[in-house]
């Protein structure tokens, strides 16, 4: 891969890090990922790495400092391709997970100013014609981003607009210019196609994203934001893996902190474990989380894969601090029992359990289905664990059981 240039993926979250990484890693390359940037000398027989962030649920004074540290850290390793990866839904707001505002800090402190966004991402059923963004959701129609019945109530960072140029000025970015799903189909020489400021490109099928591969590597070094698809047109896509079956060292430990209904529909189907359901108030209330872990705990020592999840008909307070201390509640029962294997649920969730997990660094082991791969966290001082990592609209509707009976090798929830 000397020839291609480093390749660096800044992630939002923790579960969009790890599609990436399995994007990169399914096209041959050597790839890991961490949550620091870190040393030239750690990655050295790397082909790319990955810096998983929290940005997506973090205000701008915290993504501004986030990306300013991040883009001076990477300066040494001379970047030819920095892709911002953040969710192929682009919901984003002015005050939270603002990817405007964290392009440009990063365009600055790395000293990039040619910059990109990929705006949909086919082979995940996400389409982007005439810079408008579509979305296929869990009834299997294409939606404009805008009328997604998922995306346009987004607890967090609703999609009012599907015009990604539009929402791309909405959060303070530089009127974009657009190169459309035509004009990629379109013959040319990107020798001669030289982008400046910030590009648009459309995305409605593989062609138009291989397309702008070409212009990409054409134009390098470059700052590109948009799903998995910059992988996919940078490097290519390769076959999906299958994992082998896994044989663990204790039960599953599922935690779902997605209130989406298809993470509701894949709890209701859940069987193979015994299920806990959670108040935000019995997680976020003053003092320890003792009672809340009781239960699953003694479960788990017990053999039986256990699922908590959060009551999506209880009103939530501030979804970070709820996230923070669903993080603080696993960390305690995975140091308190015998997990064999950890499945997160939910894009701020994952984020903040695996930071709070502390690996360092995260392995592709294989595909367990569109945006859900099997990974391995590796810690420095303490067995290696193996990790599902999901947001909220993603996996098949029997996926805790998938992986209960056919991927890891543990005994069956009573």
């Amino acid at each position: 891969m000397a020839a291609l240039g480093k390749y660096i993926f800044i992630a939002d979250d923790f579960t969009g890090a790890t599609d990436t990484l399995a994007t990169l890693a399914r096209a041959g390359l050597v790839v890991r990922l961490f949550l620091h940037a870190p040393n030239p000398d750690e990655v050295v027989e790397l082909d790319a790495f990955g810096i998983a962030t929290e940005a997506r649920a973090l205000g701008n004074d915290e993504i501004a400092e986030l990306m300013t540290g991040i883009g001076q850290q990477l300066v040494p390793h001379q970047p030819e391709f920095i892709h911002y990866k953040i969710c192929s839904t682009f919901d984003s707001a002015p005050a939270t997970g603002n990817f405007a505002l964290t392009m440009r800090r990063l365009s600055c402190a790395v000293g990039i100013p040619r910059q990109a966004i990929i705006g949909g991402q086919p082979s995940l059923g996400r389409y982007c014609a005439f810079g408008h963004l579509f979305a296929r959701a869990a009834d299997g129609a294409v939606y404009r981003i805008d009328r997604h019945p998922v995306m346009k109530e987004h607890p967090v960072t609703p999609m009012k607009e599907s015009d990604l140029a539009r929402h791309f000025i909405s959060l303070g970015g530089e009127p974009p210019t657009l190169v459309d799903y035509v004009a990629l189909k379109q013959p040319g020489d990107e020798d001669q196609h030289s982008l400046t400021g910030v590009t648009l490109f459309d995305a409605m099928d593989e062609q138009n994203v291989s397309r702008v591969g070409d212009l990409l590597r054409a134009n390098r070094p470059i700052l590109c934001a948009g799903p998995s698809s910059v992988a996919e047109a940078v490097v290519g896509t390769g076959e999906r893996r299958e994992p082998q079956p896994m044989p663990t060292n204790g039960p599953v430990l599922a935690f779902v902190g997605s209130r989406s209904s298809v993470s509701a529909e894949q709890i209701r189907q859940a069987r193979e474990y015994e299920a806990f359901s959670l108040t935000p108030t019995q997680i976020t209330a003053d003092g320890d989380l003792d009672d809340a872990i009781e239960a699953p705990s003694m479960a788990l020592r017990a053999g039986k894969n256990v699922l908590l999840y959060i009551d999506a008909s209880a009103p939530v307070g501030t979804p970070r601090e709820l996230a923070q201390r669903s993080a603080a509640l696993v960390c305690e029962i995975v140091a308190s029992t015998q997990v064999g294997a950890l499945v997160i649920a939910g894009g701020d969730t994952s984020s903040a359990i695996s930071r709070a997990l502390g690996p360092q660094c995260i392995a592709y082991l294989g595909d367990i289905d569109r945006g859900v791969s099997l990974c391995r966290a590796e810690f420095e001082n303490k067995n290696d664990l193996p990790v599902v990592l999901k947001g909220g609209q993603v996996g098949r509707p029997d996926l805790f059981d998938h992986l209960a009976v056919n991927v890891f090798s543990l005994p069956r929830g009573g």
